[in-house]
């Protein structure tokens, strides 16, 4: 009230009474704003710790007897009860009673070494030398010594085979320029005398390193695989590497 007085009583005459009296308002109107926003929050703050300080837990007291029988360690499923039918009774034939006028008196009972005689076939007439019996035929499906496995049939074998020399191929130039490098996955079949006579490109590169890989393999020999100390043709993976130095 009193700087409000001074204001009035004494007016400015210079820029730097205004600028005087400016800073001075602000400044407290600032200081004034921070302490009422500091009491909000600090009343606010307060309150809530009052009403938490002041709120009361319900507590439950559970015994043993309230939480039942534990469940069991295996929970097995229950085997479904099945209906079983009682057996049915058999049918019995009861005879009929005939009148012995229609009773025929020349009327006899078979034996069971007669039935038996009229039942079996009658072999007497027929010689041992005669008698033929075809039993069904069973196929058995076996490769024969020049038979070769199509390339989808896994043969067994103990021993596989191995290379007698070392698989270097050729690097072709058009590959070794362009620095092209790899490994080409050949399925080659291997007969019993260790002969290469089919090569298939399972995972090839390009780059003419497949043919190259083809042809190192078919010049070498091998030893076959050996099942049951018997030779075998076997179909066989083979990867050859393709790396430049």
């Amino acid at each position: 009230m009193i700087d409000i007085l001074r204001a009035e009583h004494f007016p400015l005459k210079k820029e730097s009474d205004l600028k005087f009296f400016y800073q001075k308002y602000a400044r407290n109107a600032l200081i004034l704003a921070v302490v009422i926003h500091g009491i909000a929050v600090g009343v606010y703050w307060g309150v809530n710790y009052i009403q938490e300080m002041n709120r009361q837990y319900a507590t439950r007291i559970v015994t043993y007897a309230d939480l039942g029988p534990p469940p069991a360690l295996t929970d097995a499923p229950e085997m479904p009860e099945v209906p079983i039918e009682a057996p049915s009774k058999p049918v019995i034939g009861i005879p009929e009673p005939v009148d012995d006028a229609e009773v025929s008196a020349e009327m006899t009972i078979a034996t069971q070494t007669e039935m038996s005689q009229s039942i079996a076939p009658v072999l007497q007439d027929i010689d041992e030398g005669d008698l033929i019996i075809e039993a069904p035929k069973e196929e058995n499906i076996v490769i024969g010594d020049e038979a070769l496995p199509p390339s989808d049939v896994f043969i067994p074998y103990e021993t596989p085979p191995v290379p007698i020399k070392p698989i270097i191929p050729n690097y072709p130039e058009m590959a070794r320029m362009a620095g092209v490098e790899g490994m080409v996955i050949l399925l080659v079949l291997i007969d019993k005398d260790g002969t290469v006579r089919d090569v298939q490109v399972r995972k090839g590169i390009g780059a003419g390193l497949d043919e190259a890989a083809v042809e190192a393999v078919k010049k070498i020999p091998w030893t076959p695989a050996i099942q049951n100390s018997r030779p075998v043709a076997v179909w066989m993976s083979v990867p050859v590497r393709f790396r430049l130095r």
